[in-house]
C-alpha cells in the first residue's frame, strides 16, 4: 500500500513554511542585531573554547525550543483546521487515509519543523559565538580562539540532541494527541477543558483523597521528557572538562534515554497516545 505521507508533509510545508521560517530565523537574527547595542560582560577569560561550545549549543537549543513551543501551541487547533476552511472535503476525496493526514500533521509540526529550527540555530551558533567573544574581548581574542576545536566538540553534542528529538516526540505524543482529540471533538473548549479540568482533577485527587498516582504519572512523564535531549547533564559537564571522547559519551547518554522507552510507563503513555490518535482519525474520517 502506497504511503501519501511525503505528499502530505509537502502540503504542511507549503501552508506553514512562513511561520516555521520566522520561528527559526527570528531569535538568532534578533540577537545578532541587538548585540552591537548591548554590552557583554562576565564571560570567563579562560576556556573560551568551552564557553563558545556552550553558546553554540544554547543557540541551537533556543531556536529548537521556540519552534517546538510554536508547534505545540498550533497542533490542537490544527485538528479542526480542515473542517473550518472546508478543505477536509478535498482531502477526504484523495486516496490517502485520514490516519496519514493526522500522522503527517504531527510529524511535520512536532518533529521536522523544530528539528529544522535546531539545525538553523546551530548554524547561527558559530557566528553568534564569534560575535559575542569579539564584543566582550575584541577581534584579536576572537580570532585566537580555536574554532575548529569548538566545532569538533559541538558536533557530537548536537548529534546527541538531534537524535534525542525522536524520543522527545514519543514522550510528548500522549499530551499532543490528547489535546488534539479534545480540540477535534469539543472545538474551542477542548484544550482549556483538558488543561484546566485535568489540573483541577489531579489536584483534588491528591489533596482531598490522597490519590497520588495521576500526579506521579505526570511527574514521571515530565522527568522522561527532560531526559530526552540530555539524559545526564552532570556526566556531560564532567566529559566537557576531561579528555573523554564526546562521541562515546553521546552514544552512552543516548542509550540511557532509549532504555527508558523499554518501560511499563512508556507503554501506558503510548496507549494514551494511541487512543487520542484514534479519536482524531475518527473525527477526521467523519469530515469534522
Amino acid at each position: 500500500m502506497n504511503s501519501h505521507i511525503p505528499t502530505l508533509l509537502l502540503r504542511e510545508w507549503m501552508q506553514h513554511k512562513r511561520g516555521w521560517l520566522i520561528a527559526a530565523f527570528a531569535p538568532p537574527l534578533l540577537f545578532l542585531a541587538m548585540l552591537p547595542f548591548g554590552q557583554v560582560q562576565g564571560l570567563p577569560s579562560e576556556q573560551r573554547e568551552l564557553v563558545s561550545v556552550g553558546m553554540l549549543l544554547v543557540s541551537a537549543g533556543t531556536v529548537y525550543a521556540v519552534s517546538l513551543l510554536v508547534a505545540l501551541f498550533q497542533l490542537p487547533g490544527l485538528a479542526r483546521r480542515d473542517a473550518q476552511d472546508r478543505s477536509i472535503e478535498f482531502w477526504l476525496s484523495l486516496p490517502g487515509r485520514p490516519s496519514e493526514s493526522v500522522a503527517a500533521t504531527v510529524l511535520a509540526h512536532a518533529w521536522l519543523a523544530p528539528l529544522g529550527g535546531a539545525v538553523i540555530g546551530a548554524l547561527f551558533g558559530l557566528p553568534i559565538a564569534i560575535s559575542v567573544v569579539a564584543s566582550e574581548a575584541g577581534l584579536g581574542t576572537a580570532w585566537a580562539v580555536h574554532w575548529g576545536e569548538v566545532v569538533s566538540a559541538a558536533l557530537p553534542l548536537l548529534a546527541r540532541a538531534f537524535a534525542g528529538t525522536v524520543p522527545l516526540v514519543l514522550w510528548l505524543a500522549p499530551l499532543v494527541f490528547t489535546l488534539m482529540a479534545a480540540s477535534a471533538w469539543l472545538k474551542r473548549l477542548g484544550t482549556p477543558l483538558v488543561l484546566i479540568g485535568g489540573g483541577v482533577a489531579v489536584t483534588v485527587l491528591h489533596k482531598a483523597y490522597q490519590i497520588d498516582w495521576p500526579l506521579q504519572a505526570l511527574a514521571g512523564l515530565s522527568q522522561r521528557i527532560n531526559h530526552t535531549l540530555v539524559n545526564d547533564p552532570d556526566s556531560l559537564m564532567k566529559a566537557l572538562h576531561s579528555d573523554v571522547n564526546l562521541w562515546t559519551w553521546a552514544l552512552q547518554d543516548l542509550g540511557r534515554t532509549l532504555a527508558e522507552l523499554a518501560s511499563v510507563q512508556f507503554v501506558g503513555w503510548a496507549l494514551v497516545a494511541a487512543a487520542g490518535f484514534a479519536l482524531v482519525v475518527v473525527k477526521r474520517g467523519r469530515g469534522g
